[in-house]
């Protein structure tokens, strides 16, 4: 089922580097919108797995083989987070570089807020709750 705030616009901005779309409130009702919940989930788990690993892939949650990948080396996967993939198509993110710390943080809180909002507007919605604990268990480790 959907909750209020499960489904928006999406963009992630590194240096100069955009993807995603951001489009005014005036657009929304025509525009693609996408999840917004799978995004910050699985970013959540982005930044815990380069805890422990120099490489993470995590596919674009609405688009068909399309990856933005993490490197700080191979292993497995799980489908929307891989640990190696097999002749990736560079393209315009390939030279970007941002410190650990900086895009734990960023992801943290931007986690924060959405959970926040959709927090207001869904008061017992079970997928809520389970990014809400994810949410605090972030909080609380040092990784």
């Amino acid at each position: 089922d959907d909750f209020v705030g499960q489904n928006g616009f999406f963009q992630i901005k590194c240096n100069e580097c955009k993807y995603g779309e951001i489009y005014p409130k005036e657009l929304e009702t025509v525009m693609d919108k996408v999840s917004l919940y799978d995004w910050f989930e699985r970013l959540a788990r982005v930044i815990k797995y380069l805890s422990l690993k120099d490489y993470v892939a995590l596919s674009d949650v609405e688009s068909y083989n399309t990856w933005i990948e993490f490197r700080k080396t191979n292993e497995e996967g799980s489908h929307d987070i891989e640990f190696n993939l097999k002749e990736p198509i560079a393209g315009e993110w390939e030279k970007q570089v941002i410190r650990y710390s900086q895009l734990k943080t960023e992801i943290i809180e931007k986690l924060g807020e959405y959970v926040e909002f959709i927090t207001i507007s869904n008061t017992e919605h079970p997928e809520i709750e389970k990014i809400d604990e994810l949410l605090k268990g972030f909080q609380k480790c040092d990784f």
